[in-house]
């Protein structure tokens, strides 16, 4: 009974959306697809290059880009002092062998 009451007002939500949104959200989604399929294609071209240039092919990006994390950008002096300890723990570690 609750699952036929559900089906009727999603029906009559669906009735009382304009055609002119129904068509817009329609756009969207074969954009959305154009896009992704572009992406796609593109990637295997740039892949071809490399491949030619003896360079490693890209990977495919994961399905869902929201589920990564971003990556914080550094200043300068953050940059200049990670360089300063990787260059320190190198000394260190070729005056050890």
């Amino acid at each position: 009974m609750f699952d036929k009451i559900m089906d009727w007002l999603g029906r009559l939500r669906q009735g009382m959306r304009s055609r002119y949104v129904r068509e817009l959200e329609a756009e969207i989604a074969r954009e959305r697809a154009e896009i992704e399929r572009l992406r796609t294609e593109n990637r295997a071209m740039l892949n071809s290059l490399l491949g030619t240039a003896g360079v490693a092919p890209i990977e495919a990006p994961p399905p869902h880009p929201a589920q990564i994390a971003p990556i914080r950008r550094r200043s300068w002096s953050q940059i200049a002092a990670a360089r300063e300890i990787a260059a320190g723990r190198e000394m260190v570690s070729g005056e050890r062998s």
